[in-house]
């Protein structure tokens, strides 16, 4: 039986593009209206009937979301001739070649052990607005990737995501990514519709008063992802990029010790208020560490008493070995109580990382920060949220859970946080936190 594909499915170029590559895993995306969701269930549909018998699996974070939306996007498309059957209760297609695609759910909030795609056995996965899913539902379906086909041989194992420009995981995976078989094909929508047609004329409209988002959903743009609570706004850590001339005249240094095995040492000099290096290790000693600082403070004449230390953890084995030696650093703890000092507005942090993060804030609003060019701090200081609760105190959100939003630990933002910190911090009188339009 030969089906003619082309009367329920046309791709456009970039979907053409997108179609041919060949790396393992790709993320087709971007813009709104950019043919994503097509292109993702075009794919599932191709890799069931090349590879007779494959399994395939094709998630959302909702699955209420999902049968409403890629579930009618696939039955849209996909020829009636080559379906075999559809269970409606467990949503699993089976084609006429015996090859099978399901459609599942993955809200790690509510299936934390992901049990529902540990046990799969899978040739082909995809995800549909995978900025709304962890990036653990990722990792895990990257391992399932071990079917073996009826013939003994095995599919083309492959991952294909697709997500609109959001601050997650996603940009450290893929945008930013230099490994080839995990790349990024953008998808414009103009790519789909044209300039003047009435769909493009009408986000512009739609957006005309916010530039930000027009960037964003119109030209697929990854620096313009503000969000509503986000602490730093891209537009400041985008000024902080030049060098300043009339920063504080100190030299200091913050070090964010690795905690867990994916997480890294980061050291970070300030020097008159711009970045003068950026250093990062992964599985260091505190033999290591302490070494490396005590090079670090030769090199660049700092003070010890202007190098700020993270002492959770492993950290505290760098302050102590440190202080051993005659190097009288200051040990940091986000967790401890915010330290006194004094501004003029009734908002008071929690704990001493949201004191620190928002002296951080404020530093780069007033222009005292400078040089920031580096991507994986700028994504990363992108990414740092705050909360208000009901007593008047802000919060500057966890380290666990940036990494669940970002997928990696923030530790380029927090080694900066620190130096920036101990360049002027020496104790003081009580501290307030001032608040201007929200934050």
């Amino acid at each position: 039986m030969r089906i003619d594909f082309s009367l329920y499915y046309q791709p456009k170029p970039k979907q053409l593009i997108a179609h041919k590559c060949r790396a393992k895993y790709m993320l087709f995306g971007g813009a709104l209206g950019g043919g994503k969701s097509y292109f993702l269930c075009a794919e599932a549909i191709k890799n069931a009937m090349k590879f007779k018998g494959n399994r395939l699996v094709l998630v959302r974070k909702e699955l209420s979301v999902l049968r409403r939306t890629t579930l009618v996007t696939f039955f849209s498309i996909c020829p009636k001739e080559i379906i075999r059957s559809f269970n409606q209760t467990s949503l699993e297609v089976t084609f006429i070649n015996d090859s099978k695609l399901l459609f599942l759910d993955a809200n790690i909030a509510k299936d934390p052990m992901l049990q529902k795609i540990k046990g799969l056995e899978i040739g082909w996965f995809g995800i549909d607005e995978a900025n709304e899913v962890s990036v653990e539902v990722y990792n895990m379906l990257k391992t399932r990737l071990r079917w073996v086909l009826p013939n003994k041989q095995k599919p083309r194992y492959e991952g294909r995501l697709t997500s609109n420009p959001e601050p997650c995981w996603l940009i450290s995976t893929f945008i930013q990514s230099t490994n080839p078989d995990e790349v990024y094909i953008q998808s414009l929508t103009t790519d789909n519709y044209d300039e003047n047609s009435e769909y493009v004329i009408t986000l512009k409209e739609a957006f005309k008063d916010n530039p930000n988002f027009l960037r964003k959903y119109l030209y697929a743009d990854w620096s313009a992802l503000d969000m509503i609570n986000q602490l730093i706004s891209s537009e400041v850590i985008i000024s902080s990029a030049e060098r300043i001339e009339n920063g504080l005249e100190v030299t200091s240094m913050g070090i964010d010790v690795a905690r867990y095995g994916d997480d890294k040492t980061v050291f970070t000099i300030l020097k008159n208020g711009n970045i003068e290096l950026i250093e990062s290790y992964e599985q260091t000693s505190i033999t290591e560490i302490v070494t490396r600082t005590i090079q670090l403070i030769h090199d660049y004449n700092i003070d010890p008493n202007y190098v700020g230390i993270d002492s959770v953890g492993v950290g505290a084995g760098v302050v102590d070995n440190l202080k051993s030696a005659g190097y009288d650093v200051i040990e940091l703890q986000g967790g401890s109580k915010p330290e006194e000092s004094q501004y003029e507005e009734a908002f008071l942090p929690f704990n001493l990382r949201s004191q620190m993060y928002y002296e951080l804030r404020r530093d780069m609003m007033n222009g005292q920060i400078g040089n920031l060019t580096d991507e994986t701090l700028k994504l990363e200081l992108q990414s740092i949220q705050y909360e208000i609760y009901s007593d008047k105190k802000v919060k500057v959100i966890s380290k666990e859970a940036i990494k669940k939003l970002l997928g990696r630990s923030p530790d380029y933002a927090d080694s900066l946080v620190y130096a920036n910190w101990v360049k002027t911090y020496r104790g003081g009188i009580k501290w307030y936190m001032a608040i201007s339009g929200g934050l």
